[in-house]
């Protein structure tokens, strides 16, 4: 099987779980126990190391923080978007989260912090999880052709790429063609934007530096008051009774003494001395190189106030708290006045180039969106004959499974629109799934949808919780064949609660919750060939083991190899 895999999981304080280590093997792996034995929370701390949202919930009562650590088998697809996020690589990939009380997480990727996104992207690469909530997806029909599309994968990618990065376009040329032809353009409104743009020219806001502006203001404004200062500052420090003054004449007097110790806090003194007199004269010739200019001031003031006009008469600077965002802003507004000018004077010329390049969008739009189509229709052949196979093998041999196809106006997915439609009983014509299907069907068509977009996949690892519900007997039977089919490729984790879909696994853990006093301990036990047939044995039996259970679950083990 190919070489991304769930190697080992650590949890700590996770729900009811207080400490538990698991490690992982390849193949099918089976979880079973008791309901609320924590099987299902086990796939939930798998689901955090995912990227799914995290809650306060999560964090057992008592503790502070819940922890959850993966060791995963990463390969060269991962490494690459690793060493892209300046993440360092490893043999094994490591990914740990802590959720803290108010449901706040940090997530570590090869021990430093990651973002939620990153995090998914790796992942998605890595794990999938197959539970009931996605089974119910499929009564959402915008879901079916993400379904299709995922069955399809890379061949698809480039055409869509093509053809979204063309579909940017035609929405941004419709805009605009749609905004020339419907404005109305009267002579008052060119005098106003005329208007408009000679008062923002007038500040040639391009080399306009707000934060230099503002800081020049507020010292004309305030240099009066600031003269005074100095002064008072300068009266104290250097008259003839000053502190400057005061200090040289104790600095003489301590010249005179005999005493050789005092004769290095005497240098010290000294030194400080000339370092205040030095700051002092840089105060001084830096404040002697400011004046106050009547003309200067009053031009500072026009400009400030001509400024705020423009930001208010913009209308476009709300929440702004940068005056780089607000200059900005202004220079994007004088910008629309200019394209409203021009359009004036070559209106009738802009309209017709547009359309021309609508026109030349729109075709090669077309000719992107039918092989789009063209793809999906030849694949969903591919994949109703597959899953149709594969619901032969669990007992739904009458279900006839299509995917229906109706053309739609241009969006981000191309011009189909898909649905599945399904028959599940002969001569019943197709219908959406919601009307005819019952969970035991739905729960099948979606694993035989899982398996065939699995076989096409080389590795990772995929996660069915309790995907056999509403099933028994042979059909259960049928679906742990399924199961253990996906896992030659692909690494399987299974909770179940029925022996026939446990015995096809490859290792068996079994998950016991253990009551002490006021808490719980959830155990995690890999079971030898014998421990699981007993466990089989339970499964089939209840509490009470008899040795026709035991023999039973001995013929299940020989069916499944």
């Amino acid at each position: 099987m190919g070489d991304t895999m769930i190697e080992s999981l650590y949890i700590e304080n996770f729900a009811i779980i207080d400490q538990v280590q698991i490690d992982f093997q390849s193949g099918m792996t089976v979880l079973t126990g008791e309901t609320g034995a924590g099987k299902s929370i086990i796939i939930d701390a798998i689901g955090q190391l995912i990227g799914q949202r995290s809650q306060p919930s999560f964090v057992k009562n008592g503790a502070d923080c819940a922890f959850i650590e993966g060791v995963f088998s990463s390969n060269k697809e991962i490494d690459k978007i690793l060493l892209d996020n300046n993440f360092p690589i490893d043999e094994h990939l490591v990914i740990s989260k802590k959720i803290n009380h108010d449901g706040k997480s940090a997530i570590k990727i090869n021990y430093r912090n990651s973002s939620q996104l990153l995090l998914k992207k790796i992942m998605s690469q890595i794990v999938v999880i197959h539970s009931q909530f996605e089974t119910h997806q499929l009564f959402n029909e915008s879901y079916h052709l993400k379904l299709l599309d995922n069955f399809i994968g890379n061949e698809l990618i480039d055409f869509k790429k093509e053809y979204l990065t063309l579909y940017q376009t035609y929405k941004n040329l419709n805009q605009k063609y749609l905004s020339l032809t419907k404005e109305e353009l009267t002579d008052e409104q060119l005098d106003f934007y005329l208007a408009q743009l000679e008062e923002i020219e007038e500040l040639d806001l391009e080399n306009f530096d707000e934060e230099e502006f503002l800081k020049e203001r507020n010292n004309l404004l305030n240099y009066e008051k600031n003269s005074q200062h100095i002064k008072n500052y300068k009266a104290l420090m250097d008259s003839s009774k000053g502190i400057m003054d005061l200090f040289k004449q104790s600095l003489n007097e301590l010249s005179y003494l005999e005493i050789d110790d005092i004769k290095h806090n005497y240098d010290q003194l000294y030194d400080l001395y000339y370092t205040v007199d030095g700051i002092n004269q840089d105060i001084y010739d830096q404040f002697s190189q400011s004046y106050f200019s009547e003309e200067r001031y009053n031009e500072v003031q026009d400009t400030f106030f001509k400024l705020n006009k423009l930001k208010d008469r913009a209308h476009i600077l709300e929440g702004l708290k940068r005056a780089l965002d607000q200059i900005d802003a202004i220079i994007d507004f004088k910008n629309s006045l200019i394209e409203k000018i021009e359009l004036f004077k070559n209106r009738d010329q802009m309209i017709e180039n547009i359309n021309l390049k609508l026109k030349e969008t729109e075709n090669q739009l077309i000719y992107y969106a039918k092989k789009i189509s063209i793809l999906r229709k030849n694949k969903a052949l591919e994949l109703e004959k597959e899953v149709k196979y594969i619901l032969n093998q669990m007992y739904l041999q009458q279900v006839q499974f299509k995917f229906d196809f109706q053309i739609n106006d241009f969006n981000d997915n191309g011009i189909d629109n898909v649905k599945i439609v399904v028959s599940t009983n002969s001569g019943q014509p197709l219908q959406p799934l919601q009307k005819i299907a019952s969970g035991g069907e739905l729960s099948r068509i979606m694993l035989a949808i899982k398996a065939v977009s699995q076989n096409s996949k080389d590795g990772g690892t995929i996660i069915f919780d309790e995907a056999d519900t509403g099933v028994s007997g042979k059909v259960a039977e049928s679906i742990g064949h399924v199961m253990k089919k996906i896992s030659k490729k692909q690494q399987v984790i299974c909770i179940t609660h029925l022996a026939q879909v446990a015995s096809f696994a490859n290792n068996h853990l079994f998950i016991e919750k253990e009551q002490m006093d006021n808490t719980s301990k959830v155990h995690v036990r890999l079971l030898n060939e014998k421990e699981s047939v007993y466990e089989l044995a339970k499964m089939i039996s209840g509490k009470e083991i008899t040795q026709q259970s035991i023999d039973h679950a001995k013929k299940l083990k020989e069916i499944s190899v």
